[in-house]
């Protein structure tokens, strides 16, 4: 339970500062393209007015991060202009301020320059028309990538190094912030442990006082009414004991056990119940299907299924059950019609005290604790497996256990 515990808070810590990081570094690469973006257009676009001269910019609106351009910044720009006339032959290629393209490429990128504005490779372009002639500027915007990646780059280091950082540390915590929430638990499961001790004497008292008068004075409603309840709180005690037993537990001895053979021998017990309702159980079972488990706790878990089929099928209703092993798994499927409302979410089912039956009434007498599937949903994670609960089809639910 320790060592689930904190797993389990280390990794809601580490997923909260994975997002918070991922979002910042976003953030910060985000904003970086867009100020260098920007700042590329206004450079092309004072270029271009200026037809190809590199002349101071127009004063840009107040961006923040985004300082204005000097002169000195203007004159070392790379970019080359190509001047073309109405039926497209190139007039003039200017290529005095770079030096890695030649007068073909130029003439090349000027033809791809379909648009009055755009990008072309490592190119940013804006086309400007003089008279009948049509000038084409295009600007060497690597310098810009080259800073966004060289920024995208040592943003992602820094939040690696925080993350690593932030997990030493939650790791490192981790034991201390547990510890109130283990000592809660620990306090809860002995409170569970001691009441229920303590109340199975004064339980045993009552069912054997309320036999014996019955055979005194003969059997009576009151009588019938005082063994069922008095048993019904038997039951309770013992499921929260159980379920405590198995949060407490460490690891349970597993054995090579025959599930298919075991579960045919627990059977019959609930045919009889279920023919008492006037419910039939479809057994599917795969014959010879062995699994090492703890065989006390797995059987507890199908009779968990069981019993849950049993209680909450409406009359004449049919529980499908079904052992296979498929794929390298043990697939363990129980499937029965249900009359109570269900919630949306079937994860509620195994919150403990939670049915479906939203007065808490009886139906008959069999309406469970809301323990039950709490309990078998822990049985499966402590013998390493996994409880599902799924709707198949309206009015139908299924549990799914794979080991």
């Amino acid at each position: 339970m320790r060592q689930t515990l904190r797993r389990r808070f280390i990794l809601f810590a580490m997923s909260a500062v994975t997002v918070l990081l991922a979002v910042l570094v976003g953030a910060i690469a985000g904003l970086s393209w867009v100020v260098l973006d920007s700042q590329a257009d206004a450079l092309l676009h004072s270029l271009a007015r200026g037809q190809g001269q590199p002349t101071p910019p127009e004063p840009p609106p107040p961006r923040p991060f985004a300082p204005p351009v000097s002169p000195d910044a203007m004159q070392s720009l790379r970019f080359f202009t190509v001047r073309t006339s109405p039926q497209g032959h190139v007039l003039e290629v200017d290529l005095d301020h770079i030096s890695s393209v030649t007068p073909d490429q130029a003439a090349a990128y000027a033809g791809q320059a379909a648009q009055p504005s755009g990008r072309i490779e490592g190119y940013k372009y804006e086309v400007r028309q003089l008279g009948g002639d049509r000038l084409t500027v295009f600007l060497d915007v690597s310098r810009q990538q080259g800073t966004f990646v060289m920024v995208l780059s040592l943003s992602s280091a820094m939040a690696l190094v925080c993350w690593l950082g932030s997990l030493a540390l939650v790791a490192l915590f981790s034991r201390r912030a547990v510890r109130p929430i283990l000592a809660g638990l620990e306090k809860q499961k002995q409170f569970i442990t001691n009441a229920g001790h303590e109340l199975k004497t004064p339980l045993a008292i009552i069912q054997s006082s309320n036999d014996a008068a019955a055979m005194i004075y003969g059997e009576t409603k009151y009588n019938r009414s005082i063994r069922q309840q008095a048993q019904r709180l038997n039951g309770l005690m013992t499921e929260l004991l159980t379920l405590a037993r198995l949060e407490e537990a460490a690891s349970l001895p597993t054995e090579r056990v025959d599930v298919s053979q075991a579960f045919w021998a627990l059977l019959p017990g609930y045919e009889e119940q279920a023919r008492g309702r006037g419910l039939s159980i479809r057994p599917d079972i795969q014959p010879g299907v062995v699994l090492s488990v703890h065989k006390t706790s797995f059987l507890q878990l199908v009779s968990t299924l069981l019993d849950n089929g049993v209680k909450y099928t409406p009359e004449g209703g049919a529980i499908l059950f079904s052992i296979k092993s498929q794929a390298g798994h043990v697939w363990v499927v129980e499937e029965n019609p249900c009359a109570l409302p269900q919630p949306q979410d079937p994860e509620q089912l195994f919150e403990r005290f939670y049915r479906g039956d939203p007065a808490r009434t009886q139906q008959g007498g069999v309406l469970g604790f809301g323990i039950g599937l709490s309990a078998a949903r822990t049985i499966a994670e402590a013998l390493g497996g996994r409880l599902t609960a799924e709707y198949p089809q309206a009015g139908r639910i299924r549990f799914t256990a794979r080991f």
